[in-house]
């Protein structure tokens, strides 16, 4: 279980992978510090009140990118991977948002991004309830879930091409859109009991806010 905390790390950290995705993805709580590099911002977390990591946005990184940082201690490449592995299993990072782990060949000042990393349905129903999370009652409209999605994931260009099925939106629009109009998907939101639908838009449940806060997004 992944919970945020309040307090940075007291120790020497490495970083140990690069996500193509931003801050406000993972947490709601953020602070800005500095190193002997640069400014950067951050959200702290433990894995069962044991592990400790945080992921920081620097200030003269890509946008839309944070850097996974554990404790020098950790030296283990079988206990680094272990780790990450838990991170991005438990944050319900997808793998195509993965621009570098430890153990892959870096390239200082290049990072590109997979052709494959753009908005698909399982990660817009996640991305909406950190949405509606946030929103008062906990409620959102689809409308302010789909003006707010930008901030959640870099829009790739497959992603800004013409939807082909709903005229006037991009295929990320229609894909948001399907998240609240396919109630009875399996896999979906509703089926699973993590959100209601509305009128409008869709209501996050207790079950819902607890799925977020296992993932260490705490409202």
């Amino acid at each position: 279980m992944i919970r945020p905390s309040i307090y940075g790390p007291e120790y020497e950290v490495v970083p140990q992978a690069i996500f193509w995705r931003p801050l406000s993805y993972f947490a709601t709580s953020l602070r800005e510090d500095e190193d002997g590099l640069d400014v950067f911002k951050a959200a702290f977390f433990t894995i069962d009140n044991d592990i400790r990591f945080d992921i920081r946005a620097y200030r003269g990184h890509p946008d839309y990118t944070v850097t996974v940082y554990l404790s020098f201690e950790i030296e283990e490449f079988k206990d680094i991977m272990r780790i990450l592995e838990f991170i991005i299993k438990k944050m319900a990072v997808p793998r195509t948002a993965i621009a570098w782990q430890r153990g892959w060949e870096f390239q200082f000042g290049l990072l590109p991004r997979r052709d494959e990393d753009r908005l698909r349905e399982d990660e817009a129903r996640i991305i909406a309830l950190k949405i509606a999370a946030q929103c008062p009652n906990h409620t959102a409209t689809t409308e302010h879930i789909k003006q707010q999605t930008p901030r959640y994931i870099p829009l790739s260009s497959r992603d800004l091409l013409p939807s082909t099925t709903r005229k006037g939106e991009s295929r990320w629009q229609q894909i948001v859109g399907n998240v609240v109009s396919h109630r009875k998907r399996s896999s979906g939101l509703f089926r699973r009991g993590y959100a209601i639908r509305t009128e409008d838009g869709l209501s996050v449940t207790d079950l819902g806010l607890t799925y977020l806060d296992n993932m260490g997004f705490a409202v």
